[in-house]
C-alpha cells in the first residue's frame, strides 16, 4: 500500500487540449456528414421496396448520429476532467510546497 504515485499535470494539461482538439474535430466532421446526407433524405422512394429499406436504414441512422454526438461530448468532458485533474494538482503542489525552505 504505501507505494508512491507520480503525477505530472503537464502532461494532463497537455492531454486535455489533444482532447478538446479532437472533440472539436469530431463535431466539425459530423456536422460536415450531416449537411451531405440531410437532402438525400426521403432517398429510398415511396414504393414498397424503399420504404422496407428505410425501415431498417432510418433507425440505424439515427442511431449512429447519436453515437457520434455521444462521442463528441464525452471527448470534450474528457478533456475537461484532465485540465481540472492538471490544475488540481498543480495548486496542490504549490500548497504542498508552501513554507518549505525557509
Amino acid at each position: 500500500m504505501g507505494g508512491k504515485l507520480s503525477v505530472h499535470p503537464e502532461s494532463l494539461l497537455r492531454a486535455s487540449a489533444r482532447f478538446a482538439l479532437e472533440g472539436e474535430q469530431l463535431a466539425s466532421a459530423v456536422g460536415r456528414l450531416r449537411s451531405s446526407l440531410g437532402p438525400l433524405g426521403g432517398m429510398l422512394g415511396n414504393d414498397e421496396q424503399g420504404q422496407k429499406f428505410a425501415s431498417g436504414y432510418d433507425p440505424n441512422a439515427k442511431n449512429l448520429d447519436q453515437a457520434l454526438q455521444n462521442l463528441t461530448r464525452g471527448l470534450e468532458a474528457i478533456g475537461q476532467g484532465l485540465e481540472a485533474m492538471g490544475i488540481n494538482y498543480q495548486g496542490s503542489d504549490a500548497a504542498s510546497q508552501v513554507g518549505k525552505g525557509a
